[in-house]
């Protein structure tokens, strides 16, 4: 299995492991690059307000609300708000 962590990969084997702490700026992927079945675990701690951010695709998604949205639907603070 390869590690895609930004725009650096990094070989990974039996027993290896990788943590990705929140708040970091970059994306991160897990790919098989062979023909074999690979298998891996993911363990993780999930709050009920946790916000992703997809740097791949722009999407952010609010895992409170249960939606999701792309980062260029961005708005100014006061924007649609009467004086």
């Amino acid at each position: 299995m390869t590690l895609r962590l930004g725009d650096k990969r990094y070989p990974l084997a039996a027993g290896h492991y990788a943590c990705f702490p929140a708040g970091q700026k970059v994306g991160h992927a897990l790919i098989n690059e062979t023909g074999a079945p690979c298998r891996y675990l993911v363990l993780g701690n999930p709050q009920a307000k946790d916000v992703m951010v997809f740097t791949d695709t722009g999407r952010v998604s609010v895992k409170l609300t249960g939606e999701s949205y792309r980062i260029s639907a961005t708005m100014d603070y006061w924007e649609g708000v009467d004086d």
